[in-house]
């Protein structure tokens, strides 16, 4: 009947003359009195159900008291009685399900069973003590899905939305809980002083010691933070390096500490480029570490002229300083290798000079007290570290090579992404190893396959990247000796000849020689040419004021490049070589 009314409604009556809504109200209406119907008639054939249980538990139990009754005693209760009347008190217990029979129906149940046969005659009292134990299942036929998702459609997407937004709002409250939380819990560290990185939490206009007052955050790094702050015993500003609170950075930087005093004892004149620590001290479990306070460093000097490169002459300044300071550190009172020597570690003194000091001794060890194998940044890495052969003072010269390239050109000679495309693209510029290099380095195989005639070829990259045949991209096309400089850039401007480009060329070959022990040295390095354009610039040098003199140094050993290095020039003039005689300082 019900199906034929829902066939019979689209089609008496014409779709056009009836909304849609009302055949869709029509539909659930017919469907809603079918299923109360139904369920209806389930609730009556249950509750027939529970009736014949009940009458087959009280046959049971009369059953079961009158077989109790033949065994008891005199004036004694039988254990089933008991037992009843222990289930009926502790009601909370007993196992009952179902459905709570109608009011209207009870009166009727309860005749029924006092008239059936064997009847206990249970009281409608106790009825309905039982079935007040009962959980009632009812449910709201306003609350029934059907009735949601039909007459109450609109308001039920009205709850929807109502709850999401609700528990969208929730939850944000609860991610700041969270985030306040966590911020409590990250002050946990170190008596709420540091963060979760071990990091001092910098507050600006805090004073350290009573003298040091915070301004700023200069920088941060893995060893800690630099931060500005004011002086107020000297009336200056300083940088503080904060370590740290964590002992492996601990130990380090008091290692670094060590070094810089050894140097700064030894440059009491403060000629040598090196930055000057003040002094140190422990702060709330922080290492704390003050230095003079300098400008920028070059790689925010190279950023200021978008990448393009200093001219030749400013690149000899800078030149000259570094070799200063690599042969102040090489003395053998020293004997310092920095080993982490690149652009961000080299700071003006002042924004509108030339002046410069190398910083961050965190990696830095002296010779014989090699700590790391890991060292270097991987631009500037020499071969050495690369091939994992011992390593010395040359690794410096090495990475100085590169950045005075780097600082002309406004970009990284080598600049690989990893160790393998960094010997790549070392090969490329320099050629092929020598043979007696590779043949002691024990991580060579890493780089190169050695064939039957004991010569070696590099690896085929395993990424499928393509590079130059070794030695085919050379130096005097990167810095552009015939070209006007990189790029064409400097042609014609003064101090850009092609004299001054192959000078400048051949000084940074020797000091990109393969070899350590046949690599230029600090010392020779001033001796150069390139720092000698004119007889009034070469009194200008840095050599005279060095702490030491060193005997001729041999010719470097065929490597990468070749062809492309002029003889070296003499270790010192005349006047040089009699004043050190007269002190005999000269070694033949």
């Amino acid at each position: 009947m019900v199906v034929c009314l829902l066939i019979a409604v689209p089609v008496t009556l014409p779709p056009r003359e009836v909304p849609t809504s009302v055949v869709v109200v029509v539909v659930v209406l017919l469907y809603r009195t079918t299923m109360e119907a139904s369920v209806d008639g389930a609730t009556a054939e249950a509750n027939m159900i529970a009736m014949q249980l009940r009458k087959h538990q009280a046959d049971f139990s009369k059953r079961l008291i009158g077989i109790d009754k033949q065994k008891e005693k005199p004036g004694e209760v039988s254990s089933v009685g008991r037992l009843l009347h222990q289930s009926v008190g502790r009601g909370h217990n007993a196992p009952l399900y179902g459905r709570l029979v109608p009011e209207e129906q009870l009166e009727q149940i309860t005749s029924s069973l006092a008239a059936a046969p064997g009847s206990l005659g249970t009281p409608a009292a106790d009825i309905q003590a039982m079935q007040a134990r009962i959980p009632q299942h009812f449910r709201d036929p306003a609350t029934a899905p059907l009735h949601k998702l039909s007459v109450d459609l609109i308001k039920t997407y009205k709850h929807i939305n109502e709850v999401y937004y609700a528990k969208k709002k929730r939850r944000a409250q609860q991610t700041q809980g969270e985030d306040s939380s966590h911020k409590k819990e990250r002050k946990l560290y170190n008596d709420g002083y540091d963060d979760d990185n071990h990091d001092y939490i910098i507050k600006t206009g805090e004073k350290f010691l009573d003298r040091y007052e915070i301004d700023s955050l200069i920088g941060k790094g893995s060893f800690g933070q630099v931060v500005k702050a004011f002086d107020h015993d000297e009336q200056c500003h300083v940088a503080i390096k904060i370590i740290k609170n964590k002992k492996p950075f601990l130990n380090q930087a008091q290692i670094e500490v060590k070094l810089l005093e050894m140097m700064n004892d030894a440059d009491a004149d403060n000629k040598f480029y090196i930055v000057k620590l003040k002094r140190h001290f422990m702060w709330r479990n922080h290492l704390c570490l003050v230095f003079e306070l300098l400008s920028y460093n070059l790689y925010d000097l190279l950023r200021n002229t978008n990448f393009r490169g200093v001219s030749l002459n400013l690149t000899r300044k800078f030149a000259q300083q570094l070799c200063t300071a690599l042969l102040f550190l090489s003395t053998p009172k020293l004997s310092i290798i920095h080993c982490d020597l690149k652009p961000e570690n080299i700071l003006l003194c002042n924004p509108k000079r030339s002046a410069i000091k190398i910083v961050d001794f965190g990696s830095s060890c002296q010779l014989g007290q090699r700590i790391y194998q890991y060292i270097q940044s991987r631009f500037y890495r020499s071969p050495e570290v690369l091939l994992g052969i011992p390593y010395d003072l040359a690794i410096d010269m090495w990475s100085l090579g590169c950045i005075l390239v780097e600082m002309h050109t406004g970009e990284p000679l080598f600049s690989g992404a990893n160790e393998v495309d960094q010997m790549n693209k070392i090969v490329e510029v320099l050629g092929m190893p020598p043979r007696h290099i590779l043949d002691q380095a024990h991580k060579a195989r890493k780089y190169f396959d050695k064939l039957p005639d004991g010569s070696y070829v590099l690896k085929k990259p395993k990424d499928g990247k393509r590079y130059r045949n070794p030695g085919s991209r050379r130096l005097s096309d990167i810095v552009g000796v015939e070209a006007g400089g990189p790029g064409g850039r400097r042609a014609g401007e003064p101090g850009h000849s092609v004299s001054d480009y192959l000078k400048f060329r051949d000084l940074v070959l020797r000091m990109l020689d393969y070899d350590p022990k046949t690599r230029v040295t600090p010392f020779y390095a001033l001796q150069h040419n390139f720092f000698k354009r004119t007889a009034d610039e070469a009194t200008n040098t840095s050599h005279s004021a060095s702490p030491a003199l060193e005997p001729p140094l041999p010719q470097p050993s065929s490597s990468g490049g070749q062809g492309e290095k002029q003889a070296l020039p003499p270790p010192f003039n005349a006047l040089d070589l009699k004043i050190a005689t007269a002190q005999g300082t000269f070694r033949p």
